[in-house]
């Protein structure tokens, strides 16, 4: 593994590197943001000031092992000229030898320095960005993303480090992405940028910490190792940021900041596929973590989280109706059953069965037990306070169900569908006034989402705010490219013709679920909501009793969303809520 350099002061014109923290700092005191290899690059030649650097060399010096083209390094040259001021007919600091090469012909000044971290100080907050490629064409997404997601998982298991989760941070995949610019975005006080190279077999990872309020470097590496041993480099970084945080770690935070949950680099990469297309959008591209999850496992049959992978896959597609209930939890329940037993210390694992628990058993003791347990195990795990902030809605235990909801969105402060289920929560309450802020600070976040528009629209319905409304509904529509409904709505007369606007939407959905009903699974649940909104109690009854068979998350809250006070006082409805075990 490669040591980092020693620590060094180079001193040029109006600027200043310092080695130890790679930071290029100008007159005005302030960081001038360079990618890594542009960076390498200045280094090099200031280093070699005042000699001529023939192309070959220069580029063998900054992508050793690696074969590079030269537009390489003259996009790195033009980026240098670009931050340092000047082009290439100024001579001021990079002089262009037609036919050889560059020379940096500014006088430079040396200075020596044992420093080579800086103090983590008040740092509280951690960001790990998605790693990058130093090479733009050799991209490996999964890699890069999982690099991230993996740390993140040791990193947010210690201490009372705040990191935010892998759901925070993936957007940040643009290769001129400012490290510094997103952790501002962050609103943390620290953030981790690394970049990846690979060669054959062996693979270089360039790590650095940066405090975001000061830009100084907290701590950088270079690691070389074959790709075989990606563990011992994980390991080394982990270690090498809790320390330069200065974070006061238990043996049993030292345990979990090096656990390797398998030794199979195989299974691990592919375990970093399925996690990759898992957050993807299109169902084609979710189907896909399916089989390299399955993969995974067979590739290591001890690999617990990669049972974990395939109970999300299984488990989230049937909880949210993505997937037939009676093929999906069985396979869920086996894949959430055997990583169990290969490893009981897992959040995930206990957040997979607890949520297995509530949608298919509607066995309430064991899913609160389980939810807590894995609480326990991760206090920062958004999803499991998610999860069992759902469960006390279903249990309407608002208060308490209103502070989880709230410990999830401050884990996760940038998640929509986070804040969205804060406001959900508070509609259920019929905490109306508090729901209403809730979703507007949503849309602070996404303003373009349908789903909040429409949610909004339905405070306002109860509170009688029709125009309100309508004018949500409407946006609603126009997100969702509905240009018909929106033109209905747009025309639609609030104060004479609320209920009719009402009816309207319900029409649509009903014409559009039976359009998706050729080939396509549509949970039950959709057509209740659908006909209880046009007035419609018979059929919608009737969508519900299928819809409680059928075991996914949405027929959980006919106790408490107050879509279905109407039929409170319907003894058939009264008897569904015994038949999901609710109380009436």
């Amino acid at each position: 593994m490669r040591k980092p350099r020693p620590a060094q002061i180079y001193e040029f014109g109006d600027f200043r590197i310092d080695t130890a923290r790679r930071l290029l700092l100008a007159g005005d005191g302030l960081t001038r943001s360079l990618t890594p290899k542009a960076f390498d690059t200045l280094l090099y030649m200031v280093e070699h000031s005042d000699v001529l650097l023939d192309k070959e060399a220069l580029m063998k010096a900054i992508w050793p092992d690696t074969v590079v083209e030269e537009n390489n390094l003259n996009q790195n040259i033009s980026i240098l000229r670009r931050v340092l001021g000047g082009n290439r007919h100024e001579h001021r600091y990079i002089v262009t030898v037609p036919g050889h090469g560059y020379r940096f012909v500014a006088a430079v000044r040396t200075h020596s320095t044992s420093a080579t971290t800086v103090s983590g100080g008040t740092i509280k907050s951690l960001a790990v960005l998605p790693f990058q490629p130093l090479v733009g064409r050799d991209r490996d997404p999964s890699l890069e993303l999982g690099m991230a997601d993996t740390l993140i998982a040791r990193l947010s298991s210690i201490g009372d480090m705040i990191v935010r989760p892998i759901s925070s941070v993936r957007k940040y995949t643009d290769l001129a992405q400012d490290a510094l610019t997103a952790g501002r975005e962050l609103e943390v006080d620290s953030v981790l940028e690394g970049s990846l190279q690979r060669q054959g077999n062996k693979i270089r990872v360039t790590v650095r910490l940066l405090n975001v309020s000061t830009g100084a470097s907290l701590w950088a590496g270079t690691f070389d190792e074959e790709l075989t041993d990606i563990f011992a480099l994980q390991d080394a970084i982990s270690e090498r940021v809790a320390r330069a945080l200065a974070l006061k770690l238990s043996r049993d935070d030292k345990t979990r900041l090096v656990k390797h949950h398998t030794e199979n680099t195989e299974a691990y990469q592919l375990y970093l596929k399925g996690r990759y297309f898992w957050w993807k959008n299109s169902p084609e591209e979710f189907a896909k973590s399916r089989d390299y999850f399955h993969r995974a496992v067979d590739a290591d049959p001890s690999y617990a989280l990669g049972y974990c992978g395939l109970n999300s896959y299984y488990g989230y597609g049937a909880a949210w109706g993505m997937l037939p209930a009676d093929e999906a939890w069985p396979k869920a329940e086996w894949a959430i059953v055997k990583a169990l037993e290969l490893d009981d210390t897992l959040a995930e694992a206990h957040l997979g069965l607890a949520a297995l628990k509530m949608v298919f058993y509607l066995d309430w003791q064991c899913t609160e037990k389980h939810a807590k347990r894995a609480i326990e195990l991760n206090p920062q795990f958004s999803e499991v306070h998610y999860m069992y902030s759902f469960y006390l809605v279903v249990m309407r235990r608002w208060d308490e169900a209103i502070a989880e909801a709230k410990r999830a969105l401050a884990c996760d402060p940038f998640s929509v569908r986070v804040s969205q289920h804060l406001g959900n929560t508070f509609y259920n309450a019929r905490r109306y006034a508090e729901a209403i802020r809730q979703y507007q600070q949503t849309l602070e976040l996404d303003h373009g989402n349908g789903s909040v528009h429409e949610s909004l629209g339905d405070v306002y319905g109860r509170q009688g705010r029709s125009q309100e409304a309508i004018e949500q509904w409407r946006r609603a529509a126009e997100l969702s490219a509905d240009a018909e409904l929106a033109a209905i709505l747009n025309a639609t007369d609030a104060k004479l013709g609320f209920a009719s606007a009402v009816r309207a939407i319900a029409a649509k959905n009903l014409e559009r679920l039976a359009g998706r009903t050729k080939g396509e699974y549509v949970p039950a649940i959709n057509f209740a909501r659908a006909y209880l909104r046009t007035g419609d109690k018979e059929q919608a009854l009737q969508w519900l009793k299928t819809a409680c068979e059928e075991r996914n998350v949405h027929s959980l809250t006919i106790g408490s969303d107050p879509l279905y006070d109407p039929l409170r006082t319907d003894r058939r409805f009264v008897k569904l809520l015994q038949r999901m075990k609710l109380r009436v």
